[in-house]
C-alpha cells in the first residue's frame, strides 16, 4: 500500500484507537504506558485516518526476557491490504533496533487464521501459555477486570545471536 505510514501513536489519535484497542479507556492505558517509556504504541495511517495498531510491552510480556507485541488491529474496511503485516513487521523492527534478540506474542489457542498469519511472519509456537489479563481505569489506575484465557506464545528470531557468522556478510549479525 503506497500511502501507507507506520508511526508512534500520538495522544491525539485518541479517539481513532478506541474501536482499535477495544475501548478507550483500554486505549488511553495504552498511550500512558508509551508515554512512560514502559511501550510502543505504533499506528497505520492511511489518508490521515488511524488505521490500524500494535504495542510492543518492553517487560513483563508473557515470553521475557523478549518484547512482547500485543493489541493488534486493522480496522475492518482495511484488512487484507498488508497493513497487519507492516504493523508487525515495523514492531520487529523497533525490538531489533533496541537490541532484542526475539520478539514474542500470544494468540487465542482456538484463533487459527491469526496462528497462520504470524506463522507467515516467521513466528513459531514456542509453549502453551495461561495468559492473564487485566482491565485497568486509567484515570485511577483501578483494576476494573481480570481473567485468564489459554493461549500459544509465538516468537520470532529479529537476528543472529552476538558472535555468529554468515557466509557472504560482514560477518556479524
Amino acid at each position: 500500500m503506497d500511502d501507507l505510514l507506520i508511526r508512534s501513536a500520538q495522544r491525539s489519535d485518541l479517539d481513532s484507537l478506541g474501536e482499535l484497542a477495544g475501548s478507550k479507556d483500554r486505549a488511553e492505558v495504552r498511550i500512558q504506558a508509551a508515554e512512560r517509556g514502559a511501550e510502543d504504541m505504533l499506528v497505520a495511517v492511511v489518508a490521515d485516518n488511524v488505521v490500524g495498531a500494535v504495542s510492543i510491552r518492553w517487560q513483563d510480556g508473557c515470553d521475557a526476557p523478549n518484547p512482547w507485541l500485543y493489541g493488534l488491529a486493522v480496522v475492518a474496511s482495511a484488512r487484507r491490504r498488508g497493513i497487519g503485516r507492516a504493523l508487525v513487521e515495523a514492531a520487529a523492527a523497533t525490538c531489533a533496533a533496541r537490541g532484542a534478540d526475539a520478539a514474542s506474542l500470544d494468540v487465542d489457542v482456538d484463533d487459527e487464521s491469526a496462528i497462520a498469519f504470524y506463522k507467515r511472519l516467521g513466528y513459531v509456537i514456542v509453549r502453551r501459555h495461561e495468559h492473564r489479563w487485566r482491565a485497568i481505569d486509567p484515570r485511577t489506575g483501578a483494576v476494573t477486570g481480570e481473567g485468564t484465557a489459554l493461549t500459544w506464545i509465538m516468537r520470532h528470531r529479529l537476528r543472529l545471536n552476538r558472535g555468529t557468522h554468515c557466509k557472504g556478510g560482514s560477518g556479524r549479525v
